[in-house]
C-alpha cells in the first residue's frame, strides 16, 4: 500500500484547475516542480537550474549530479535507454537520493520493464515520499501500480492526480488519466462488490457500488468535455458502459445512439487503459451491431465477466443485440 504520508501530501497539495490562460505558466511550474529539492535554488531570482556556490562547496558532485539528473529527464520521452544511463550516472556520482529512483522508474516503464519501475518507485518512495508529486511522474506511478494489480493504490494517485492534469503538457495525456481513472475506480467497485458478495441476502446494498460507478462516470463526463483527441470514441463508449452499469439505462442508451451516429469505433491495438481486461469485449461489443455485438457479449460472459457484478447488464445488452433489427446490407457487423 502507498504510504499515508505520501496520500496526505499529494492531496493536500492538489491545486484547483486552472484558467486556460494560465495554461503554459502551469506547465512550466509543473517541470520546476519536478526538479529534486537538492538541484533547486530559491534565491531571489526565482529557481535556478544549478546549485548555488553554497551548496557546491558542501556537496562538490552536486552540479555533475543536477546535469545528469536534468539530462535524464529530458531524454525520457526521446530516449529511454540514455535516460536510464543518465540516471544511473547520477545515482553514482552523489548516492541516496530519491530523483534517479524516479527517473530510473519512469524510464523501465518507458522500455515496457513494469516489475523494474514498480521496484524503482518504491525505493524512490521509501527514501522520499514526496520525490513522485509532480504531474507526470504521478502518472507513471498510476500506469504502474495499475499494470501491476494495485487498484486500490492506483486510484488513489489517480484522486490525487486528477485536479492537476491541466498542468500535464498534452490534451490527449489529459484525457488519457481521466479514462484511465474510471476504468480503475469501476475494477476497484468491482472487487469490492463481489467480496461482499457473501454477505446475507436479506440485506443486500447496492449504494457503495453506485456512488464508486458514480465516480466513475463524473471521470468520463470530465473527458468528454475536453477537446476531441485520439481517445474520444474510447471516452464515449466507456460512458456507455458505466452508466449502464450503474443502472442508468436511458442515459447510456442515449450516449450510445451518440456513439453509433458519430461512427465511434475502438482504437486499432486494443484498448490500453482497461483495468479489467474482460472489458475490452464490452466496449467491442457497444461498438458493433448485430451478430458481432451478440458475439462479443457471449465472449465477455463465458469468461471472468461472467462472475461479475456487471453481468447482469451484459445478458441484458446481450438480449437486446439478438433482438435488434440486422445492420442495412444484412451483415451482421458494423
Amino acid at each position: 500500500m502507498i504510504p499515508s504520508v505520501f496520500l496526505a501530501s499529494i492531496v493536500l497539495a492538489s491545486p484547483t484547475p486552472p484558467s486556460s490562460g494560465q495554461g503554459a505558466s502551469l506547465v512550466a511550474a509543473a517541470a520546476a516542480s519536478g526538479r529534486p529539492r537538492e538541484c533547486a535554488s530559491t534565491v531571489r531570482r526565482g529557481l535556478s537550474r544549478r546549485p548555488t556556490v553554497w551548496e557546491l562547496a558542501r556537496a562538490p558532485e552536486l552540479g555533475r549530479y543536477c546535469d545528469l539528473v536534468a539530462r535524464a529527464k529530458a531524454l525520457l520521452v526521446s530516449d529511454p535507454a540514455a535516460a536510464k544511463s543518465a540516471a544511473e550516472s547520477a545515482e553514482k556520482v552523489l548516492p541516496g537520493h530519491a530523483a534517479p529512483r524516479v527517473l530510473l522508474a519512469r524510464a523501465a516503464l518507458a522500455l515496457g520493464k513494469i516489475d523494474d519501475a514498480a521496484r524503482e518507485f518504491e525505493a524512490a518512495r521509501t527514501k522520499d515520499p514526496r520525490s513522485v508529486e509532480d504531474p507526470p511522474t504521478m502518472h507513471d506511478l498510476a500506469e504502474v501500480l495499475r499494470r501491476t494489480g494495485k487498484l486500490d493504490d492506483a486510484l488513489a494517485v489517480y484522486r490525487a492526480l486528477v485536479p492537476r492534469i491541466d498542468l500535464l503538457g498534452s490534451s490527449d495525456r489529459r484525457v488519457a488519466v481521466l479514462l484511465e481513472a474510471a476504468h480503475v475506480s469501476m475494477a476497484v467497485a468491482a472487487a469490492r462488490a463481489s467480496s461482499g458478495a457473501a454477505a446475507p441476502a436479506e440485506a443486500p446494498s447496492t449504494e457503495p457500488k453506485r456512488a464508486s460507478l458514480d465516480e466513475a462516470a463524473a471521470y468520463l463526463r470530465e473527458a468528454r468535455q475536453r477537446p476531441p483527441s485520439a481517445l474520444s470514441g474510447d471516452v464515449l463508449l466507456s460512458l456507455v458502459l458505466v452508466l449502464d452499469r450503474n443502472g442508468d439505462r436511458v442515459q447510456a442508451d442515449a450516449a450510445l445512439a451518440d456513439a453509433r451516429a458519430s461512427g465511434v469505433r475502438l482504437r486499432a491495438g486494443g484498448p490500453s487503459y482497461l483495468a479489467a481486461v474482460e472489458d475490452k469485449a464490452c466496449l467491442e461489443a457497444l461498438a458493433a451491431e448485430g451478430a458481432a455485438a451478440v458475439k462479443s457479449w457471449e465472449t465477455y460472459l463465458a469468461g471472468p465477466g461472467g462472475k461479475t457484478p456487471w453481468a447482469a447488464s451484459a445478458r441484458a445488452r446481450l438480449e437486446a443485440a439478438k433482438k435488434a433489427p440486422r445492420p442495412a446490407g444484412g451483415k451482421g457487423g458494423p
